[in-house]
């Protein structure tokens, strides 16, 4: 419980810096994490919230809701994102599954990220896998049919063209060529 108390309280945070139109209107193709919440995701949070509503069941409930839902009409974008690792599929130190998910470390704790904030990829070729502080670059289409691991339930999937390893210049370009399409 407490750690969803943290979780969500960060995702607040994140929330109130997002500003709505970057979420508000449906994009050509998904470039940042924000595009893949739906807009007024949390606008059930009060301005003037007081820390006994984190254990209101009531409250729980919309925030368990909320992050159930996805953005049924980003299916079949392009998606260029950056993330960090969670491997569910491999050989060696090679894999064909893994989950992306937006910061280092999430998915090996209670709860998992909310599902919209997890995306299950699956690949044609073997990439290397990543450790948990290495984050990664994933190109390719983005699906809106999650799917069910062991670790969690995505809302989801990326059919991979490209996995790289992460840095700005990468992104920079992989968004620019995004542009021209």
């Amino acid at each position: 419980m407490r750690l969803t108390v943290i979780f969500f309280a960060f995702w607040l945070l994140v929330g109130s810096v997002i500003s709505p139109s970057a979420r508000a209107e449906t994009p050509k193709y998904v470039t940042d994490w924000a595009h893949l919440l739906p807009e007024g995701l949390y606008d059930f949070f009060p301005e003037d919230m007081a820390t006994s509503l984190w254990v209101d069941p009531v409250f729980q409930s919309k925030i368990a809701e909320a992050e159930r839902k996805i953005r049924p009409e980003l299916n079949k974008l392009p998606i260029v994102l950056p993330g960090y690792m969670v491997p569910l599929k491999y050989k060696g130190n090679m894999t064909t599954e893994f989950l992306l998910v937006p910061s280092a470390g999430q998915c090996i704790h209670v709860p998992p990220p909310p599902i919209n904030q997890t995306i299950f990829v699956s690949l044609q070729q073997p990439t290397r896998i990543r450790t948990y502080g290495e984050p990664l670059i994933v190109e390719g289409r983005v699906l809106t049919n999650g799917q069910v691991t062991e670790y969690a339930e995505t809302g989801y999937r990326i059919d991979a063209d490209s996995i790289v390893d992460f840095s700005f210049d990468a992104l920079d370009e992989r968004i620019e060529q995004l542009g021209g399409r």
